[in-house]
Parts: structure tokens; sequence; C-alpha cells
């Protein structure tokens, strides 16, 4: 059972409803396509603010920017400029920068104990207080 005006039809009704729908769908393709432009203007945004590395210049992945993004201030050991490889290469060069001061300290330190105790020692040098005569 319906109503006898639905039965019968209505041309005009009917083909308002279809300008309306037709009108709904331009507007939604047209929203759909601001929302796709917005969404790929905030993803190249977002591309263009990726730093790159400081040593060989190229960008960061997104575990090492959000790191560098939430991480504290750079420390002795922590470059945040750097990428995990380049970063790698300076801990190492740092290492044996101090491998290298540590090793001329002890050089350093064991040539000048050794040129206080020869003063000491028994036939040594002329004029050593260890030779009595």
């Amino acid at each position: 059972m319906q109503p006898l005006r639905d039965a019968i039809g209505n041309p005009r009704r009917d083909a308002v409803l279809a300008r309306r729908a037709q009108r709904m769908k331009a507007q939604q393709e047209e929203y759909q396509e601001q929302l796709r432009r917005a969404a790929e203007q905030k993803r190249a945004e977002h591309e263009a603010a990726r730093p790159v590395c400081a040593g060989c210049g190229t960008k960061f992945d997104n575990d090492r920017w959000e790191s560098t993004r939430f991480s504290p201030e750079p420390g002795h050991r922590w470059h945040p400029t750097l990428c995990g490889p380049c970063e790698d290469k300076t801990l190492a060069a740092q290492d044996q920068a101090e491998r290298d001061r540590l090793a001329a300290e002890a050089a350093a330190t064991a040539e000048k104990a050794r040129g206080w105790r020869s003063r000491f020692r028994p036939g040594q040098a002329q004029g050593d207080p260890g030779q009595a005569s």
C-alpha cells in the first residue's frame, strides 16, 4: 500500500530530487578533493621539515627523527644532527681519540716516573746519589 501520489508518480518532484542528489554528489566529491589536497600539503610540509644528517646529507628516517625531536639536549655521546651510521663513526673516532690520549698520558707518566726513579738507582748516571764514593 502506498499513497496515490506516490503510486501515480510526480515527474517534477523526481527531477528535483535527482538534481538535489546530483548536487550533493558533486559537493561531496569537491569536499573529498579538498581533503586530499590538504592531506597532500600536510605530507609535503612534513617532508620539508624532515632534518638531514650534518655529516652525509641523507634525510633522517622516522625513528631517528622522532628520537631527535623527543630526546634531551645533545650530550657527550649523542649527536642529534647525525644519522645512525655517521653517529657511529663519530663515536668510534671519539673513542679512538680518547684511547690515544690515555695512552699518551700513560707513556708520559711512565717516562716521568722512569726519569725520577733513575736518579735513585745505583750504577746509573754519574753524580747519582745512589753511588757513594
